[in-house]
């Protein structure tokens, strides 16, 4: 069973479009054995009951959420919570528009090879297009991952496509403290902290249209994952991810 999780943060104007591509493509691949789960984080706008009316119409649809907001990653944890078993698929709400949806099929297939599966933009065969802030914000974010976590040997360690295998996904995710941006990078330091297997696919990324990345203020989100970067790191000397 696909248990494919989508954050949503302030995404009211184009979540029923997206999603219903999303839809379409995994009927298409996977027929019955998937479900969609629209975690909405906190929205200000209408994104809740939007994603409520989606659920509703389609059976392969379920929406959760909460009040306040906590971040992609405590969005994707709590409807984690309710996919105990199978396979774990989660990519932000503009995937459909930046990246084609054949790699979830890849993703899908290798994680019968190994727990843990995430996409890249980074690796020789991608072909990427970004938005020069952007660009150039990621290569020192890398640099720092680099530096800060040696061991980790990822090409592209916050983006928003990964796939993992439950129980291990529920192992990792009761280790992690992080909640927003940093997540992402946590939850990979846990998994190689432990051993598990982490795969890299590439993936074609094209981040430039008038939608993109709605929720993400560049520097305030870049600032926030270098401190989060220092606490994983204390983390981690301190033994705290360990299974």
């Amino acid at each position: 069973m696909l248990h494919y999780i989508i954050p949503v943060y302030n995404g009211e104007t184009f979540l029923a479009r997206n999603v219903r591509a999303l839809h379409d493509f995994l009927d298409a691949r996977f027929r019955s054995s998937f479900e969609i789960v629209l975690c909405d984080d906190g929205s200000a706008d209408g994104s809740a009951r939007a994603a409520a009316e989606i659920a509703a119409a389609q059976p392969r649809v379920r929406a959760v959420g909460y009040a306040v907001n906590r971040g992609r990653g405590g969005a994707i944890k709590f409807a984690a919570e309710s996919c105990p078993e199978g396979i774990i698929i989660y990519s932000d709400l503009d995937f459909p528009r930046t990246s084609g949806l054949d790699p979830i099929v890849l993703m899908a297939e290798r994680l019968s090879e190994a727990p843990v599966v995430i996409g890249s933009r980074f690796r020789p065969e991608s072909r990427t297009e970004r938005i020069w802030r952007r660009n150039l914000v990621g290569k020192a974010h890398r640099l720092a991952v680099r530096r800060f976590f040696p061991a980790l040997n990822i090409s592209d360690p916050d983006m928003g496509f990964k796939g993992f295998r439950q129980p291990e996904f529920g192992r990792l995710n009761r280790l992690s403290r992080m909640n927003r941006w940093s997540w992402d990078l946590e939850v990979l330091v846990i998994a190689r902290r432990n051993g598990l297997r982490i795969e890299e696919m590439p993936i074609d990324w094209q981040e430039k249209f008038e939608e993109y990345s709605t929720s993400v203020n560049l520097f305030r989100d870049s600032w926030e994952e270098f401190q989060g970067m220092l606490a994983l790191r204390r983390n981690l000397q301190r033994g705290l991810y360990d299974f």
